[in-house]
């Protein structure tokens, strides 16, 4: 009787097993990807930029700049500053390495608009041709 009892538990054990568990269907995360560079995250509504057909200021523009080159922490120890008229944006300084520097760049594109890209940042150990 013991082992009648036993296989019919195991038995049960497996029919239960071999049935088929159905997963619901994927559904995507309630949430979105958050933005990513050159937009800004976390930023206070002073700092935010315009809505579009609001052309930012010259003014604006390089304050957005240069608060971006001070906060990023690629950009430790480094000593870059930008001006910007309508025309263009110059950015003169020191950095370490070509990665800040290219990173300075980006920096200063991502805010340009249609205005030229002035370079005249130094990358430090590096000669000039």
């Amino acid at each position: 009787m013991k082992h009648l009892f036993v296989g019919a538990l195991v038995l049960s054990a497996a029919s239960l097993m071999a049935q088929k568990q159905t997963m619901p269907p994927y559904q995507p995360p309630p949430y979105s990807t958050p933005p990513t560079f050159p937009q800004d995250q976390g930023t206070t509504p002073s700092e935010a930029t315009p809505q579009q057909g609001q052309p930012m200021t010259s003014v604006e523009i390089e304050d957005q700049i240069q608060k971006k080159l001070d906060k990023d922490p690629g950009l430790i120890n480094t000593s870059v500053s930008a001006k910007v008229d309508d025309k263009t944006v110059t950015l003169t300084g020191n950095v370490d390495n070509e990665q800040q520097h290219d990173l300075a760049l980006r920096i200063a594109q991502s805010y340009a608009g249609e205005r030229k890209i002035v370079d005249r940042v130094q990358v430090r150990g590096m000669t000039q041709q």
